[in-house]
């Protein structure tokens, strides 16, 4: 078994309108492999395509045409990663966590991952790891990335750069990790254009090779490194940590849970504007014929105003920033990640919409069962699911300011297919109305209003649960297909 594997890899972009959407080719019918123990340098002038092919062997980006192999499996299976570490360029780690709260949320993703205080103490962060992540230095939060590469003690090192903004201590630092590394038989892959990383490469690399007009060349004027791949055997808890056990995921998704909340909690002011929006039920007028009614309304909009726009803001802005891209070269499922979404949110939605309901009764002096009341809750909350979904596939989709866009025109949307009478021409009457029975708004609408037992119910709970049903697996389907395919 080969570490990495590329055969006949070939991969062009489509240039601006000016060139008239033209092709440009940056990898031609590219051929690779780097086995296991090997430690090659990746050569190649700035725009060779050099990360353009890391990317590729990672699986962040898909080729025109060719085949990639991480330990003879497809580099889009999560499983492929689990003994890979990553250096990537250009990412930022959320700035609300801290040293040791990033480690450990790594660390989560892997089988068999170093201890958090070894990770530490390899990279010399061991009296900073209680720093917050945003406050550290160019040189320690490049340190920081190799401690997320060495998180699960890998076999095989991706580095991109690695040795950029690192000062005279934080470089003597890093090859001194990597000689350990290249002794315990890592398998290494580097992309460098820092000439006083070529000292250290001359002693330690197997092979040099260069990307030059999209093609792959063998320099022969480096290979002194000791370290060859027929000398090194694939141990065998390689092979058996590429099966994903129950409770790595449970793990997993822990881990990655608690870390949304954390991010959360220190966000106060984002939290109780949240809250205060759900108090404003407070001061609306007493109304005995439509209070309870008005009550779903507000309840239901303030759960799609989060679960659209502000869910699906925050994982936009997590994209802009490369945090999603540092996260799709580990073992971490996007199902796993999608649900640590859900569950953040659904906690902070279930608070907003307790404090709508119990003021909202106050206010209103609305006498219901407490078996009405728990229905109508969990009805509000469940149903909102989809919405939420959705709003995670937006946020892979679009960019930040474009969320607040699309949010704003879905509230009216929401208004206008909701079910409510309105008055609408009569030519247009029936277009309105097939436009609002096939709106999802509707049919949430209709669970709100059936589990509160209001005569505006349509008698079809069955369709309307499958409707939102149906909604939450498509915008699923699309979440997914989207974090996968994000660059």
């Amino acid at each position: 078994m080969n570490a990495i594997e590329v055969h006949n890899i070939s991969k062009s972009f489509r240039e601006g309108f000016r060139e008239g959407f033209s092709e440009k080719q940056v990898l031609n019918g590219i051929n690779l492999t780097v086995g296991c123990g090997e430690f090659v340098v990746l050569r190649g002038v700035n725009g060779a395509g050099k990360t353009t092919l890391l990317n590729i062997i990672l699986g962040l980006l898909k080729p025109n045409s060719g085949e990639v192999k991480l330990f003879d499996r497809s580099p889009d299976l999560p499983e492929s990663k689990n003994r890979v570490g990553v250096v990537l360029q250009k990412v930022t780690v959320p700035k609300h966590l801290k040293v040791k709260e990033l480690i450990n949320l790594l660390r989560s993703y892997y089988p068999n991952p170093l201890s958090n205080e070894e990770i530490l103490s390899t990279v010399n962060l061991a009296g900073k790891h209680e720093r917050w992540a945003s406050e550290l230095s160019g040189g320690e939060e490049q340190r920081l990335y190799f401690a997320l590469a060495l998180a699960g003690n890998p076999d095989l090192l991706i580095l991109d750069e690695p040795t950029r903004n690192l000062d005279e201590d934080g470089f003597l630092d890093f090859w001194k990790q990597i000689r350990d590394c290249a002794n315990q038989g890592k398998t290494i892959l580097m992309v460098t254009n820092n000439q006083s990383d070529w000292k250290e490469l001359d002693r330690l690399a197997s092979r040099s090779v260069s990307i030059c007009d999209g093609r792959i060349d063998e320099d022969k004027n480096l290979g002194n490194g000791k370290l060859k791949a027929d000398r090194v055997q694939v141990p065998q808890e390689i092979n058996d940590s590429f099966t994903v056990k129950t409770t790595n995921l449970t793990r997993m998704f822990l881990e990655q849970t608690r870390a949304e909340l954390l991010q959360l909690s220190r966000v106060p002011l984002y939290l109780i504007g949240v809250l205060l929006f759900s108090c404003l039920v407070a001061f609306f007028p007493p109304n005995e014929q439509y209070g309870k009614l008005g009550l779903i309304f507000f309840g239901g909009l303030s759960l799609l105003t989060f679960a659209i726009e502000r869910l699906g803001k925050r994982v936009a802005l997590e994209r802009v920033e490369g945090w999603l891209k540092l996260l799709r070269v580990t073992p971490l499922p996007p199902a796993v990640y999608l649900a640590a979404k859900i569950a953040m949110s659904l906690l902070v939605l279930a608070t907003s919409l307790l404090l709508v309901l119990f003021l909202g009764a106050w206010r209103m002096e609305i006498q219901a069962a407490p078996g009405q009341w728990l229905l109508l809750f969990f009805s509000l909350l469940l149903g909102v699911i989809p919405f939420a979904i959705f709003g995670l596939a937006l946020g892979y989709l679009v960019k930040p300011r474009s969320i607040d866009t699309l949010a704003g025109l879905s509230i009216p949307l929401a208004l206008f297919t909701c079910g409510l009478p309105l008055p609408v021409p009569e030519f247009a009457q029936d277009f309105v109305q097939d436009l609002v029975t096939l709106s999802p708004f509707y049919h949430y609408g209709q669970l709100a209003v059936w589990s509160a037992g209001l005569e505006y119910y349509d008698n079809h709970i069955g369709l309307n649960l499958l409707w939102l049903v149906w909604m939450g697996c498509a915008s699923g389907f699309l979440a997914v297909w989207a974090y996968q395919h994000d660059v």
